[in-house]
């Protein structure tokens, strides 16, 4: 649904679509980042930083994060993490609410 929205305000240029680009690549990396570690954990090696798994979410890759969560239920059991996530959900969407509401990325609107 959050891409189909992307898609939406891109499609109406409210939106550059560089912007739905880099949320689909970050959605990818994520959770490409979250079935690594999972495997490395069922492992025992070298693990990702949950920081690193924050930062992912923080900028634009909490969806891929959510699927992988849900899918391969890794991170999903810690109440801890949960929260930090769903932090980094809500900075994340404020930022492109900053973005969409035209806050001082007019390089982003220029480009598209």
């Amino acid at each position: 649904g959050f891409y189909g929205v992307l898609i939406l305000l891109a499609a109406t240029q409210k939106l550059n679509w560089l912007v739905v680009a880099w949320y689909a690549v970050l959605g990818i990396v994520t959770y490409i980042t979250y079935a690594k570690d999972k495997a490395a954990a069922q492992n025992g090696d070298w693990r990702t930083p949950e920081s690193t798994l924050h930062i992912l979410s923080a900028l634009g890759g909490w969806v891929g994060a959510l699927v992988a969560q849900t899918y391969l239920r890794h991170k999903s059991q810690k109440p801890e993490f949960r929260i930090v996530y769903y932090l980094t959900v809500i900075i994340n969407l404020a930022g492109l609410l900053f973005v969409i509401m035209g806050g001082g990325l007019a390089l982003l609107s220029e480009l598209g």
